[in-house]
C-alpha cells in the first residue's frame, strides 16, 4: 500500500510533464463565389456561355456565301417579308397607321421566320438525318400560305365606309391597307418564286 501511495504522485507528475499533442487547426473555409458584378473572373465565365459576335458574323457570311440561285431569292424574299412587318400594314380612321406586328400581319412574320429557318437548315445541313424533302415541302407550303395570308389581309383591312377625319372637315375610308402589306406581298412572291426555282434545280440534278 505504501508503494502504491508513493507511486501515485509520481504518475500524476509524469502525466503533467508529458508533452501535450498540438491543437488541430480548423480547416480553411471553402472559397465563396464572388457576387461582385464587376469581378472580371466571374464575367469571363459568364461571357464564355454567350456566343461570340465575331463568330455569329462569320457564320452569317458563310451562310450568305452558300446561298445560290433559288435559295438566295427565297431567303431574301422571306427577309423582306420579315422587315415589312415593322412597317404600317393598314391605316384606320381611329388608330392611324397600324404596324404589321400589331395586327394580323404577325402571322406573316412567323411564317417568314419559318421560311428562313427551312432555307438555313437545308443549305447548312444542320439536320443530316432529316429527309431533304421535308424542309423543301415545308418551305413551299409556308411560302404559299404567306402569300395567301397577305392577299386576304388586304381584303379584310379594306373598309370603304367614309368617316370624318380627326382633323378638318374632310372624309376618309374607315380602314385601308398601307404600303407595308404590299411590300410583304412582293417578298412573298419572291420567296415562292425562289422556292420553285430551287425545286426545279433539284429535279434537274
Amino acid at each position: 500500500m505504501e508503494d502504491v501511495a508513493r507511486s501515485a504522485p509520481q504518475q500524476r507528475a509524469a502525466r503533467a510533464a508529458a508533452p501535450r499533442p498540438a491543437a488541430r487547426k480548423a480547416p480553411a473555409p471553402a472559397p465563396v463565389a464572388s457576387s461582385d458584378p464587376w469581378d472580371r473572373a466571374d464575367s469571363d465565365e459568364r461571357d464564355s456561355a454567350i456566343a461570340d459576335p465575331d463568330e455569329l458574323i462569320r457564320d452569317a457570311k458563310e451562310l450568305f456565301g452558300q446561298l445560290q440561285g433559288g435559295d438566295k431569292v427565297a431567303f431574301w424574299g422571306a427577309a423582306l417579308v420579315l422587315m415589312s412587318c415593322f412597317l404600317p400594314w393598314k391605316e384606320t380612321a381611329v388608330d392611324g397607321d397600324v404596324l404589321g406586328l400589331m395586327s394580323l400581319g404577325v402571322g406573316a412574320f412567323i411564317m417568314s421566320i419559318l421560311q428562313l429557318t427551312a432555307v438555313t437548315i437545308r443549305v447548312k445541313g444542320s439536320l443530316p438525318n432529316m429527309n431533304p424533302v421535308v424542309p423543301w415541302m415545308g418551305q413551299l407550303v409556308v411560302s404559299i400560305v404567306c402569300l395567301i395570308w397577305c392577299i386576304v389581309y388586304i381584303k379584310v383591312s379594306s373598309d370603304t365606309t367614309m368617316v370624318p377625319t380627326p382633323i378638318g372637315n374632310s372624309e376618309m375610308m374607315n380602314s385601308s391597307p398601307s404600303f407595308g402589306v404590299y411590300v410583304a406581298i412582293l417578298g412573298s412572291v419572291a420567296a415562292l418564286g425562289g422556292t420553285l426555282l430551287g425545286l426545279k434545280g433539284q429535279s434537274s440534278r
